[in-house]
């Protein structure tokens, strides 16, 4: 082998190195990397967030036959006005207590906890119509609805959730989506139900979050994500000066040991 051979065979074996550290750090960054082209994935059943002990709601009741004996069901609105405009909030809220249970005037108290909106509102339904209001329809509205998103995201903080289900994949995306220095294969989420704090660990790089008791979340739900390696060799000025000169050193060496073998090889 002659020296411009083996110039050039060290030139692609720096070149093998490079695109090697290239796919390693997307390895790193893409998501769901183990979905095939137009695979399919199985999906669980779709969890609606239930009622927990703290939840507060809005109740409202509606009959044709008998409005003014369905209005002391309905949560009481109050007028107030925002820039001007005038809007309806509400005044007072249901809540539901420590054993699960929501008081609403004329009934038993009703058991809440572990019920989703709708299925609240159908109970809450067929009491009213078991004598008091024939032709009652009953709607409930959720307030006060959060999970809370930490560490390496773009918009960090308590976000209102304002639909029957949220998943761990759309509450990142209102907090702007993983920074570029965020650990996407253990984001961490903390669930409190039943008395008991449990802890899950996610992969996003991988479809088993699809699979996963926290991809779908629950209401207190907080989430975080942890940085990398590089993010947390930034953690102090020294050391965060001391990796940029030695990052910057070593492309200039890699670039001034390219430069002087491509040099040789023209030679």
């Amino acid at each position: 082998m002659n020296k411009k051979q083996h110039t050039l065979h060290l030139l692609g074996a720096l070149l093998l190195i490079l695109t090697l550290c290239a796919c390693h750090s997307e390895k790193n960054i893409i998501y769901l990397q183990d979905i095939e082209a137009d695979g399919q994935v199985a999906a669980q059943a779709e969890h609606q967030l239930t009622f927990q002990p703290g939840d507060k709601m809005a109740i409202n009741v509606n009959s044709a036959l008998t409005p003014d004996l369905a209005i002391r069901y309905t949560t009481p609105l109050i007028a107030s006005k925002t820039n001007g405009m005038a809007t309806a909030q509400n005044q007072t809220l249901y809540t539901v207590n420590d054993q699960g249970y929501i008081t609403v005037p004329g009934l038993e108290p009703v058991k809440a906890a572990g019920l989703t909106r709708s299925q609240l509102a159908q109970t809450i339904q067929d009491r009213l119509r078991q004598d008091l209001l024939r032709d009652a329809v009953v709607t409930v509205d959720c307030y006060q609805r959060y999970v809370t998103i930490l560490g390496e995201v773009k918009a960090p903080g308590r976000f209102d959730i304002t639909k029957d289900r949220i998943t761990i994949l759309e509450a990142l995306g209102a907090a702007g989506d993983l920074t570029i220095q965020g650990k996407r294969e253990d984001v961490l989420v903390i669930r409190e139900e039943g008395g008991q704090r449990t802890t899950y660990h996610l992969d996003l790089r991988s479809k088993d979050i699809f699979s996963s008791p926290a991809y779908y979340l629950q209401q207190n739900d907080v989430v975080y994500v942890s940085p990398n390696k590089m993010r947390t060799g930034q953690s102090t000025i020294n050391d965060n000066s001391f990796r940029s000169v030695a990052t910057w050193l070593s492309m200039a060496s890699v670039l001034t040991s390219i430069t002087i073998l491509i040099t040789n090889a023209v030679k």
